[in-house]
């Protein structure tokens, strides 16, 4: 839990992703919940950086989704350790962002950036509302009973 609690101090937000009916909550920076990173900062060039972000993967598209996975895998919380968190009422621990990449959906609860509005293509769809609201109804029950 204390990986936690430095990461929610540092700023992560937590977020929950599904990739080929798997899902799982992830805590990062907010630059990582961006899926469309080179329509939100067209002059960012990673080239330019020592610093390797996301794999250089700075549109998540079908193409490269498993490589995104890949390079935030270690951004990954354990259901465990994200029960204790809710358990022992971890201060700033709230769900930001659903992403169905199955159904290309992204809903954001965001509020410093339209995070929503950065999607892959046109065959994505973006919203500002409740992440909670779409979890499956499996996770959302083992949440709530804590």
């Amino acid at each position: 839990m204390q990986d936690i609690k430095n990461r929610l101090e540092d700023n992560a937000l937590l977020g929950y992703m599904k990739f080929s009916e798997l899902g799982s909550f992830y805590l990062m920076p907010i630059a990582y919940w961006i899926l469309n990173y080179s329509k939100y900062d067209p002059t960012y060039n990673p080239k330019e950086w020592a610093f390797v972000f996301r794999n250089n993967i700075l549109n998540v598209r079908a193409e490269n989704t498993s490589d995104f996975f890949s390079s935030i895998e270690q951004d990954k919380i354990p259901f465990v350790e994200l029960e204790e968190a809710i358990r022992n009422k971890l201060e700033g621990i709230a769900l930001s962002f659903y992403i169905d990449f199955d159904s290309k959906l992204f809903v954001s609860a965001f509020e410093n950036i339209e995070v929503e509005t950065y999607l892959p293509d046109d065959t994505w769809k973006g919203k500002f509302d409740n992440p909670l609201l779409y979890l499956p109804a499996d996770v959302k029950m083992n949440l709530e009973n804590r």
